[in-house]
């Protein structure tokens, strides 16, 4: 198995803008929990729900790249955008994360003996979820 160094290239919006400053990333994928425990048996059972994916991003904070103030202008807003996370950069045949996306959260923070800094998380849209394949 080869290691690759992560790029880290995001774009979002409908109109594809790219997020400047991006230091890390996580993109969970998980399944709610339904509890179909009989009583009396002595163990939990449980099923897969439904499936949620998510995008979570650590940025430096810059206001001036497009990319960040699109995420901080979808606050709130019940419109998801398309997003793209290419980990590896851009190519043929190297993975990506795709689909639409809303933002739950953004977190400006700083301190003093460091570079200002946000988190940005985004919870893919259930009629077109994020999905990993390959670039075409």
């Amino acid at each position: 198995m080869a290691n690759k160094a992560g790029l880290g290239v995001i774009l979002f919006g409908d109109t594809p803008t790219a997020v400047g400053e991006v230091r890390s990333w996580n993109a969970p994928g998980e399944a709610n929990e339904i509890d179909t425990t009989v009583m009396g048996t002595g163990y939990g059972s449980f099923v897969p729900g439904n499936i949620v994916t998510r995008l979570e991003t650590e940025l430096f904070f810059e206001y001036s790249d497009a990319g960040q103030a699109l995420i901080l202008a979808q606050l709130g807003q019940d419109a998801p955008q398309d997003l793209a996370l290419h980990p590896q950069g851009t190519g043929t045949g190297l993975p990506q994360l795709t689909g639409k996306a809303t933002v739950m959260s953004f977190s400006p923070s700083g301190a003093a003996d460091g570079a200002i800094e946000m988190t940005a998380n985004f919870a893919g849209d259930g009629a077109n979820p994020l999905v990993w394949s390959a670039q075409p």
